[in-house]
Order: C-alpha cells, then sequence, then structure tokens
C-alpha cells in the first residue's frame, strides 16, 4: 500500500510512464505520460485492472501529458470507468489537450466519462459526495477553440518584444531583408534551446556589441547540478526542461495538483508566467496576463494561501480564475540563488481548503528552488550569451555579403 503523501513510478517496455500519489482521504492520482498506443495500450489496461489498491474509492487518471491516445486506450477508459462504478468506486479522468479530447468525441466516449479539463477540478469533484457531474459533452469540442483563442493572447503580448528585437538587429547591422533577421533570431532560440521572447528581451537588455566577439574574456563554467531530478545530457543546458522538472518536484512534494513558475523580467523584476504543470488553459491564460512587479514579500520568503475565497489582496479576476479551476489553496515559494539573486516565484495548487505544508516539505521545496535559481543564473552567463553570441555572429557574416 502506498500511503498519502508518497508517489510511485512505473514504466512500460515502451514509451509508458505512470506515476502515482495520494491525495486527501482516499484519492489517487494516477498520473500518465506518453503514448497510450496499440502496444502501450496493454500496459494501460493492466495498471488500472491489477495495481489499483482497493482502498482508493476516488481514481484520478491524469491524461495531461498524454498526446496520443488509441483507440484501444480509450475502450480502457470507458471499460474500467464502468467497472469502477459497479463496484461503487468512481474514475474520473483529466484531459486537457484539444488533440486527446477530439479523439475522445470522435469515438463517442465522452458521455461514458467523468471528464475534467484540470487536475483540481478532477479531485474537487471527487471529494464531492453523490454523484458527480463531469463536464458537458459540447467541451468537447470547443476546447480546440479556447486553446486558439489563449495561444493567439498569447502571441499578442509577446510580438512587440520580438518585433523590437528584430528592428535592433536589422538596424545594428544593416540587414536588408526583415525574414532573413526573424530566421537568425528563430535559429539560435531553436540550437539553444531558448523561447524567443526570451531571447529578444534579453538582447534588448544586453550592451551593443563593440567588436567581432560580443562577450570577450567571459568565464565557462558547467552547468550546476540539481539533486531533485536525474537530468538527460541533452537536458543540461535546456531551460523549459529544467523548469518543467521543478514543477513536477514541486507538486511531488506538496502534494499538489498543480503548479507554475513565474520568472522576473526587466528592471523591474516584473513576473512573467513562464510554465505551467496540470494549470488549465483558463487560468493559465488569466495568470499570464497579469504582470506585476514582484512585492518585497514575494522576493523574501515563502507565502501560503490556505483559503483563496477569503485572501486579502488577491485581485478579484485571479481569485475567480483559481475558485474557477477548482484551486482553493495556493504556496508561493522565491527562487533565490546562492547569491540570495532573485529569478522568480514558484507556485503550487492546492484544491483543499486549509493547505499548510509542513516545514519539511517547505525545506524540500526552497532547496530545489534555489539549486534551481542558481541553474537560472548559470544559464543567464552561459547558454544565453552563446545565444546572442551567435546572432551576432550570423548576423555580421550576413551584412558582409
Amino acid at each position: 500500500m502506498v500511503r498519502e503523501g508518497q508517489s510511485t513510478m512505473s514504466r512500460s517496455p515502451g514509451s509508458l510512464r505512470v506515476m502515482t500519489e495520494w491525495c486527501p482521504d482516499d484519492v489517487l492520482v494516477v498520473r500518465i505520460v506518453g503514448d497510450i498506443d496499440t502496444d502501450t495500450s496493454r500496459t494501460f489496461d493492466h495498471y488500472l485492472r491489477t495495481r489499483l489498491p482497493a482502498e482508493a474509492r476516488h481514481v484520478v487518471v491524469d491524461l495531461s501529458r498524454v498526446d496520443v491516445l488509441g483507440a484501444r486506450g480509450v475502450r480502457t477508459l470507458v471499460e474500467h470507468t464502468a467497472r469502477l462504478t459497479s463496484q461503487g468506486r468512481r474514475l474520473f479522468t483529466v484531459v486537457s489537450s484539444p488533440k486527446v479530447r477530439r479523439v475522445l468525441g470522435a469515438a463517442h466516449a465522452a458521455e461514458d466519462l467523468r471528464l475534467f479539463q484540470s487536475l483540481p477540478l478532477a479531485i474537487a469533484a471527487s471529494e464531492s459526495p453523490g454523484e458527480v457531474t463531469a463536464e458537458p459533452p459540447e467541451a468537447v469540442d470547443t476546447t480546440g477553440l479556447q486553446e486558439e483563442i489563449y495561444g493567439l493572447r498569447e502571441a499578442l503580448r509577446t510580438r512587440p518584444v520580438v518585433a523590437r528585437a528584430l528592428g535592433v538587429v536589422q538596424e545594428r547591422y544593416r540587414l536588408p531583408d526583415s525574414a532573413a533577421t526573424f530566421g537568425l533570431l528563430r535559429e539560435s532560440a531553436q540550437r539553444h534551446n531558448i523561447r524567443l521572447y526570451t531571447l529578444a528581451r534579453a538582447l534588448l537588455e544586453a550592451h551593443p556589441p563593440h567588436g567581432q566577439v560580443w562577450f570577450p574574456g567571459r568565464a565557462r563554467r558547467p552547468a550546476p547540478s540539481l539533486s531533485f531530478v536525474a537530468q538527460q545530457p541533452q537536458h543540461r543546458g535546456n531551460r523549459s526542461a529544467v523548469l518543467n522538472s521543478l514543477l513536477e518536484a514541486a507538486t511531488c512534494y506538496m502534494q499538489a495538483s498543480a503548479a507554475s513558475v513565474r520568472l522576473a523580467d526587466g528592471l523591474d523584476d516584473a513576473l512573467r508566467l513562464e510554465l505551467t504543470l496540470n494549470v488549465s488553459p483558463a487560468l493559465a491564460d488569466r495568470l499570464a496576463s497579469s504582470e506585476n512587479p514582484a512585492t518585497a514579500e514575494e522576493k523574501a520568503a515563502v507565502a501560503v494561501v490556505p483559503d483563496v475565497t477569503a485572501a486579502p489582496g488577491l485581485a478579484d479576476d485571479i481569485r475567480c480564475a483559481l475558485l474557477d479551476a477548482g484551486i482553493q489553496a495556493t504556496q508561493s515559494t522565491p527562487l533565490l540563488s546562492d547569491e540570495r539573486k532573485f529569478f522568480g516565484v514558484l507556485t503550487t495548487y492546492h484544491a483543499e481548503r486549509g493547505f499548510a505544508p509542513s516545514r519539511l516539505q517547505c525545506a524540500r521545496l526552497e532547496h530545489a528552488a534555489t539549486e534551481v535559481a542558481t541553474w537560472l543564473d548559470w544559464h543567464a552567463r552561459t547558454v544565453m550569451l552563446d545565444a546572442l553570441e551567435h546572432i551576432h555572429t550570423g548576423a555580421v557574416q550576413r551584412s558582409r555579403q
């Protein structure tokens, strides 16, 4: 038996990974990572049939990290939903991917499943007495459109910075072709695993180059180690991979439903949403649209909001978005490097009201946050400068053609 607060992990011979953790009471969350195709669907079926503890009265199957769901996987979900129902138990399915939702809609399986768009909503529903009304089938048809709208909003938020960076590069190197300038930035961003907006922002904030080498004489150091994750060699310089590992560790340490990380941008340390895990698209869109300078409290220490409904100082739009997503409590940890330099805020989201982390939980998360902040400092001094140097070298070559 896996006790509350513990998690387990298993790997199938294919690309499927299964992680489980207990939420309060008798709710077991089964996180699936990978593709549920013809080969791995048998493993998926075997796990649900043989590995679910009898004391798990409510099971939440989280497919947020699944990109492919085959017909056999759909049939497995429907069969085990019915099987647990016949035993007086309940199975809830979290599907946030528009592609996977379209598969369920095409298979006419939505009406046979208890579907939810985010993990907090599913956990909140599992804790409700009586039968649960899942999301209406129409939600399957509109999710893709909502995702597209949120994506367009994000593009509108980042476009001005990218446009300014393109203008600076084109004017600085007297490049005649704006399309080639954009290709140069995009190539550098992809090569160094950096978001185009992040690279554009760094370019605008860096001092102009004054020679063949933009940053002469800089010392190159290896990436700092991270104790909470076993990194693959190709991920050691990948900012998104490191931050995603931090979010996974944070949800495990704090037994959270979801998590997000906001990084400090610019001289005013405005907090900008960088990455989320298990956060609904609607809530992520609301968090992304709210960029405010970090307060002294956010920079200094852990902050726990045990009750979102009654939290003072919380903006009404954020409060409503959190409650609509089934989130009742939050916890925030500053990302402070070994030198106490502030890089952002890590937040975990909880479906249960009255959340109060233990000292051990806070200590583990603060240690991971410090490691990542130190890594971000290294990344800014190494990988980011490599990316800018790549732009400089490429632009100089093109200007001579």
